[in-house]
């Protein structure tokens, strides 16, 4: 801990009655005494001063003509209120008590002790009156600002207690006794031993306060984290007389305001060990005189490096004429600035709200400063403020309404909607900006039941104007318990559709068409392709009975006529064969279900085992497959065109081998078929797939060149993709996608 503040010191004074005197001048208190009748006999203070009286308003007077608003401490610590004649009494039987009062519109509070003479017996009284106006006032601005403020200052407890030298309590006080549920009565008279436990860190900083040194320790109890600091208060004889103390809330870093100290000691250890930032300057030169253990621990800046510095250097450039204007129109008490940029030493910015006093120190003009961190809190309501101007260009309506279905909020974009002004519906109920038509009793039913349920909805609804225009929206509610309020209210993000209802009403008719005129294409298909059949198959018969019946007569020439004739005939109606299954493999047909690829693929092996063994194809299955939801006849006939693909477009040089694998993707498994055949240059990729494409001649490679075609009709029916990869004369390999089960 650093070396004891001047502030305080003896060296004010060269005696105790100049040091008196000093306390009086200098600081907003009264102090008083009476005799046993209670009449009083002296009032002394600055407060005395500052309400433009003198002592002679209270000297003369009776104790008990004046109204007090006392108090008394039981053992067992309750409190109870004293008229003035019994707080006269408690007060000559030795007891100790704190009254408050307001006189001349100021607030004091009291603290009255009895006086003893020099026999030891009780001859009157005697208190100290101190001036806590200024403390009021700021307690009120600080209450109605904020429920949650409000609510953190009860929270803070601060317990002030004192210890002696052989390590009894003499003293505890403060409202951080109740915050923690201890009782006064179990605590005062036991010994620190007790009530450390099993702490070593508490008997550890007991330890060195009695050897002089001032130590802090950190607990947690009742869920609160605590900070203790312990000092000592040494006597003439430069021994330890006594350990003072206080206990405070850290867990939010808002901290209590310290409880004044009846001697000057206590003043300076309380200055020095005050969580919130102190500092005493010279209001002409702005010159630091003195500075707290907080302040320097905030700024960066030793005590040294502090006291060498002035106060406008904690000022950014550009506001430090704006501070020496604010710091000559100080006015005498408390003159409080919110939210005030100070630099750091590593020149970071620090938020405070700060207190400024003007004070005699040193027998110098000064300026007393008491300051907290708010950096957090201005960080959070900036935060807000933008998260409130990024809602703002929303292109969406957001409206926030209370229990009472009142505006609280809207958007810009929400007033553009509704046609109305910026605000102008604010604390209006959500009529004020539409109607609201539920589209059928139904919607309405299903809406409540989620609200019930899961405390949200979305659904379409349509909205009437003021104007009397009708919008269909999509609405997106969600209920809101706020704090404060006993009945829910709700947050709403409304999106006009009126576009988009219309735009899928006119899909919805296309395709309706579309589906129509795709049902009457396959059917004209298949009759067209069924129907061109016939007279192909009589050109063909005739033709092929002609050449039987008149063999002997046809020349040659005539019968090579006849046989390219019917083969033409047999290779058109291959085609409409072909054509006809292409029809029929439609999304329509698609009958899903599970299944297992690893049985498909055994049943696929042997339908072509005949062709496999005439060309001694390998088939290799680099299974297990997983299962497929899926038209199981489809993936069969898929599996067996690119299985029969392969085996057909061979390379002469090698046996064919037939690879199958599957590589699992997010939501799909990629099946792919590769063989070791002739292969395809990249620029026929596209081409493979469109129907009746071929590569190569009939007289190469027979077929009508649809069977890649009806692959990719399988594959899309499913969901899914076909593509191919291939290298001249390497071969080529197949994939398509088929969606996870």
């Amino acid at each position: 801990m650093g070396s004891p503040s001047p502030i305080f010191s003896s060296s004010n004074s060269g005696n105790p009655k100049s040091l008196l005197d000093y306390i009086l001048s200098n600081s907003p208190i009264v102090l008083f005494s009476a005799d046993e009748t209670g009449l009083m006999n002296f009032a002394s203070g600055k407060a005395l001063d500052m309400l433009g009286l003198d002592s002679s308003a209270f000297i003369g007077t009776n104790f008990v003509q004046h109204e007090w608003n006392a108090e008394f401490r039981e053992e067992d610590g309750t409190v109870r209120s004293l008229e003035q004649t019994e707080a006269l009494k408690l007060v000559l039987s030795g007891k100790e008590i704190s009254a408050e009062t307001v006189f001349l519109g100021r607030h004091f509070a009291v603290r009255i002790s009895p006086a003893l003479g020099e026999d030891g017996n009780i001859r009157g009284l005697v208190g100290v009156s101190l001036d806590i106006t200024d403390r009021k006032i700021a307690e009120d601005i600080l209450e109605k600002r904020t429920i949650d403020f409000e609510i953190l200052i009860g929270a803070l407890p601060v317990i002030v207690f004192s210890i002696s030298p052989e390590g009894r309590i003499i003293l505890a006080d403060g409202k951080g006794l109740e915050r923690l549920k201890i009782n006064p009565k179990d605590v005062v008279g036991k010994t620190i031993f007790e009530r450390a436990g099993n702490r070593p860190e508490v008997m550890e900083a007991f330890s060195k306060s009695l050897q002089g040194e001032e130590s802090i320790y950190h607990t947690n109890q009742n869920d609160l984290l605590l900070e203790t600091r312990m000092y000592p208060r040494i006597g003439k004889n430069g021994r330890v007389q006594e350990i003072l103390g206080i206990v405070y809330d850290i867990s939010d870093r808002k901290e209590y305001e310290s409880r004044i100290r009846k001697n000057e000691e206590k003043y300076r250890n309380l200055f020095q060990n005050n969580p919130q930032i102190m500092f005493v300057f010279e209001r002409s030169s702005l010159k630091f005189l003195a500075v707290n253990q907080t302040a320097i621990q905030t700024y960066g800046y030793s005590e040294k490096e502090f006291l060498e510095k002035s106060a406008e250097e904690l000022r950014l450039p550009e506001e430090r004429e704006f501070m020496k204007e604010k710091i000559r129109e100080l006015k005498i008490g408390t003159n409080f600035f919110q939210e005030m940029k100070h630099l750091r030493k590593d020149g970071s910015i620090v938020y405070l709200d700060i207190v400024s006093s003007p004070i005699q120190f040193q027998d110098t003009e000064s300026v007393l400063v008491s300051a907290i961190d708010v950096t957090e809190r201005v960080r959070i309501s900036r935060e807000n403020r933008f998260n409130i101007e990024v809602i703002s260009q929303v292109n969406d309506a957001i409206i926030a309404l209370d229990g009472d279905m009142n505006i609280t909020y809207y958007n810009s974009y929400a007033a553009k909607m509704y046609e109305v002004e910026e605000g102008e519906c604010l604390g209006k109920h959500y009529t004020s900006l539409f109607q609201e038509d539920w589209i059928s009793e139904e919607n309405y039913k299903s809406a409540m039941e989620d609200w019930k349920t899961l405390g949200a909805s979305k659904r379409e609804l349509i909205h009437t104007l003021r104007s009397g225009r009708k919008i269909t929206i999509e609405s997106n509610f969600k209920k809101i318990n706020a704090e404060g309020y006993l009945v829910p209210g709700l947050i709403m993000v409304n999106r006009d559709i009126s576009e988009k209802i219309e735009s899928r009403r006119s899909l919805e008719e296309a395709l309706l068409g579309l589906a129509k005129t795709n049902k009457e294409l396959e059917q004209f298909a298949y009759i067209a392709s069924h129907d061109l059949q016939e007279p192909l198959r009589t050109i063909a018969s005739y033709l092929q009975l002609l050449e039987r019946k008149f063999s002997e007569e046809i020349k040659p020439e005539m019968r090579e006529f006849i046989h390219v004739s019917v083969e033409a005939a047999k290779r058109q109606q291959g085609l409409i064969e072909s054509l006809l299954s292409y029809s029929r493999v439609g999304s329509d047909s698609v009958n899903k279900s599970k299944g297992d690829p690893n049985l498909i693929l055994d049943e696929v092996r042997k339908d072509l085992s005949s062709v496999i063994q005439e060309t001694s194809a390998n088939l290799v299955l680099e299974g297990p497959f997983p299962e497929v939801y899926a038209d199981q006849d489809q993936i069969r006939r898929l599996f067996s065109n690119l299985i029969s693909n392969g085996i057909k477009f061979r390379s002469p040089a090698r046996k064919p081998e037939i690879r199958i694998k599957v590589k699992h993707i997010p939501g799909a498994n990629v099946f792919s078929v590769s063989d070791n055949g002739i292969g395809m240059d990249s620029k026929y990729f596209d081409r493979i797939f469109i129907i009746f494409q071929k590569l190569h001649t009939r007289t190469e490679y027979p077929g009508t060149g649809i069977g890649l075609s009806i692959c990719k009709k399988i594959v899309e029916n499913h969901g899914g993709k076909i593509w191919v990869q291939s290298s001249i004369g390497k071969g080529s390999e197949f994939f398509f996608s088929l969606p996870e089960v």
